[in-house]
């Protein structure tokens, strides 16, 4: 089962490889492609615009047909999706079937999301370092793309090779997928499961109003970027290669950033100053992006504004978002994809307008949308408790201890009428036949099997200090 359970893995991470060329793939073809549809630079970037078309309309209904068919059955959707994609586009002269093509694309991308990332909780092992593998394979995949690109150009080789790739890719991963045992789908659910988080209703509303236009912001501000830089880096006199090497610096940024979110905010208490640091380095990365038209200073900025923009901080914002409405984490889930997926949608037909004006300034319009992620981190971060995962458990216990130091007073106060009465009858200060009916009582009271011996024991420590306390009481009474 475990050598089964790791072929299956590894075809889940090669699925987000192809997925991490998929999603830059159009834009840094854009030229070829355009030239292919017999179309103008801004009328072809419009095609982009069917992803987020296709993750709108798929997202739900995938997520649905996940939960009811299967896990397998929606992975071999979203890839023999991503196949058709792949094959049919280069081959492809007219735009209007491309545009249905970016569709399918973005369908795929959601039949992914929807099978993987239950399959990763069903598993024995925790999901959360299987997520953080997953974005790091896209990366790779957006790291290696640019490269084969201007290979190909330099070599004035056919730009279709650079799909045909990840179509190999994906076809030796169905023959592997096909073949392996997936495990049932986990249909237990805690529906007495509530937020932790002590939010008022109007910081209620502010927070999930801030991370809901984050779930769109953080996905519009990598988009625009990964589909603009390389043209944008052309127009403002840059090299070819360091034109395309902008955005590999950028996936080695990004797998750097996942990486060091991970170690951080599971070694420090520092989730929500992480977060908006992310966003503030973003902010600043872009703008010098966009301004300083220097190679190096950009080379490093692209680095430094993949670490920030793509390592991890719109995780952390659903994260965020799920502990807020713990009872609602698969329709929420949803809700943020979805608000992602708009972005997939606006930001090629914004953009492609803005191409209009020159390709110089393409950038500035996404500097605007880091601000307002930034706007969106800062209030997230002042209306969300700044609290931990372990910060808010240990307020609970402290909760709790407040109310049991209560009730042992109270039951030490009756302690004190069993001794009285106990001295006026002339009874024993210990009963061992009532602290046999105590602890049966307690036994009896405890749902969790496991917690049986041990509240047994709590009970029995509690009688002890009170036949203590009772001959203390004696010793007080003759004195």
């Amino acid at each position: 089962m475990d050598k089964m359970q790791n072929r299956l893995k590894i075809g889940l991470f090669m699925n987000y490889l192809v997925h991490g060329f998929a999603l830059i793939i159009l834009t840094q073809n854009l030229l070829a492609l355009s030239a292919n549809w017999h179309s103008s630079l801004a009328t072809a970037s419009f095609v982009l615009s069917g992803i987020g078309i296709g993750r709108l309309i798929a997202y739900l209904i995938m997520g649905m047909i996940s939960d009811k068919f299967g896990r397998k059955t929606t992975l071999m959707i979203g890839m023999l999706s991503y196949l058709i994609f792949f094959i049919a586009t280069p081959f492809n002269h007219q735009i209007g079937l491309d545009y249905l093509l970016s569709i399918v694309a973005g369908i795929s991308n959601s039949a992914l999301d929807s099978a993987t990332y239950p399959l990763f909780t069903e598993f024995n092992a925790k999901s959360s370092s299987n997520n953080i593998l997953l974005k790091a394979f896209i990366s790779i995949g957006e790291f290696i793309l640019p490269l084969m690109v201007i290979f190909l150009k330099d070599n004035q080789m056919w730009f279709g090779f650079s799909f045909m790739l990840p179509a190999i890719i994906l076809g030796l991963n169905i023959l592997n997928l096909m073949t392996v045992k997936f495990p049932k789908a986990n249909k237990k659910q805690n529906t007495n499961e509530t937020s932790k988080l002590k939010l008022s209703g109007i910081g209620k509303v502010m927070a999930t109003g801030a991370l809901l236009t984050y779930g769109y912001t953080s996905m519009a501000v990598m988009i625009w970027f990964t589909q603009w830089i390389t043209i944008f880096a052309n127009s403002v006199g840059f090299n070819d290669w360091t034109a395309h090497f902008l955005l590999s610096l950028y996936s080695i940024g990004s797998i750097t950033g996942v990486i060091s979110s991970f170690i951080i905010m599971k070694k420090f208490n520092v989730r929500n100053h992480w977060f908006l640091g992310m966003n503030m380095l973003a902010t600043l990365a872009i703008a010098t992006i966009a301004f300083s038209h220097i190679s190096i200073v950009s080379l490093i900025a692209a680095f430094l504004f993949g670490f920030s923009a793509s390592g991890g901080a719109m995780q952390i914002a659903l994260t965020i978002l799920l502990s807020i409405f713990p009872k609602h984490k698969g329709l929420f889930t949803g809700v943020y994809f979805i608000f992602g997926s708009l972005a997939s949608f606006t930001v090629p037909i914004i953009s492609g307008f803005l191409t209009k004006f020159g390709s110089a300034h393409i950038l500035n319009a996404d500097i605007l949308v880091a601000i307002l992620g930034l706007i969106a981190a800062i209030i997230i971060f002042e209306t969300v408790p700044q609290t931990t995962s372990l910060d808010q458990p240990r307020q609970q216990i402290n909760q709790i201890d407040a109310q049991i130091a209560k009730l042992l007073e109270k039951r030490f106060q009756v302690v004190e009428e069993v001794y009285q009465i106990k001295q006026t009858q002339q009874l024993a200060t210990k009963d061992e036949n009532r602290e046999h009916l105590v602890l049966q009582r307690i036994k009896d009271l405890t749902r969790s099997p496991h917690l049986k011996q041990y509240n047994q024991n709590i009970f029995q420590n509690i009688m002890d200090n009170s036949k203590q306390y009772q001959e203390l009481l004696k010793t007080n009474g003759k004195e």
